[in-house]
């Protein structure tokens, strides 16, 4: 898929549901999710990203769980994500997604890496050259700890525009660094962070949205009537579910959280997560009925 061809699509980032114990992935929860993600609206769908808990799988979990995505998604696109910030193993670990799925993955995901412009520039060269694919960029240095200045990541993209799928902005502020990026480079910017800045991201130029959140209806809905020229009632949707949404994006229990939620809602069959991600506790329970304002039907 170009990445022209959808003017607000919304991503969904997939997270890995695991078997109770936590000792392997549940596919069946996989598969079930990565359908329902769909079902809701999303146009694709983003494996292994941050909610994915990449640094916890296996080389061959990684590998299960894109091909498991792949095989629910149909016809919808699918982005693999390399999370690493050690290029050399990044690098393998590209070359292994795609020798084994280069002709149906859409897009690479990486991270910023560095805050060195010539050093991210040549790991965007060095990604599309392995992997033969455009490159996904994600500016998310909240779970990274590398913050890049936006001079230097707009720097950073020149020259290699061709080899961009978009950038996922997610370092705040994120609506003044959507417009830099958005009028200094000519690629796709995606709004994230749960989408509790969806409207003022989408106005600076965001043209995609990611929805890790387990109500992805919600950002859909909402660039529905962004798509429509209603911005007012797009905040009005993402206002509804702001409690929702602060309360699955706090860092550190984020994981566990949206897990126990897809968990309630009958998606998936366990809200286990693997260590560093926090597990869900009990204790938290009136804070989920509290907060999920939004009932799926």
């Amino acid at each position: 898929m170009n990445a022209t061809e959808f003017t607000t699509a919304v991503w969904g980032m997939v997270p890995t549901p695991f078997t109770p114990d936590g000792s392997g992935v549940c596919h069946r929860s996989l598969r079930s999710l990565t359908r329902e993600m769909l079902s809701r609206g999303c146009a694709g769908s983003i494996a292994l990203g941050v909610i994915g808990e990449p640094a916890a799988l296996s080389g061959a979990e990684k590998m299960a769980v894109v091909e498991a995505v792949l095989e629910e998604s149909g016809d919808s696109p699918v982005v693999a994500s390399v999370m690493s910030l050690d290029e050399q193993g990044a690098l393998e670990e590209i070359k292994a997604l795609t020798d084994a799925f280069g002709s149906v993955i859409t897009a690479v995901l990486i991270p910023v890496s560095s805050p060195d412009p010539q050093t991210l520039r040549r790991s965007i060269e060095r990604a599309h050259d392995r992997s033969g694919l455009p490159v996904l960029i994600q500016d998310l240095p909240s779970a990274t700890g590398v913050h890049i200045d936006i001079d230097d990541l707009v720097t950073a993209l020149e020259g290699v525009e061709d080899m961009l799928w978009a950038v996922k902005c997610e370092a705040a502020p994120t609506f003044s660094r959507v417009r830099r990026l958005r009028s200094e480079t000519p690629t796709t910017i995606m709004a994230g962070n749960g989408g509790i800045g969806l409207v003022d991201d989408h106005l600076a130029g965001a043209r995609w949205a990611a929805a890790g959140i387990s109500r992805p209806e919600v950002i859909v809905e909402a660039m529905g009537w962004l798509r429509s020229g209603n911005p007012s009632r797009a905040q009005e949707v993402i206002s509804a579910a702001s409690a929702l949404i602060s309360f699955e994006t706090q860092a550190g229990t984020s994981i566990g959280i949206r897990k126990e939620h897809w968990r309630r809602q009958g998606v998936i069959t366990s809200a286990a997560v693997r260590p560093p991600a926090t597990p869900y506790e009990a204790h938290l329970t009136h804070t989920v009925r509290a907060s999920d304002s939004r009932r799926h039907d």
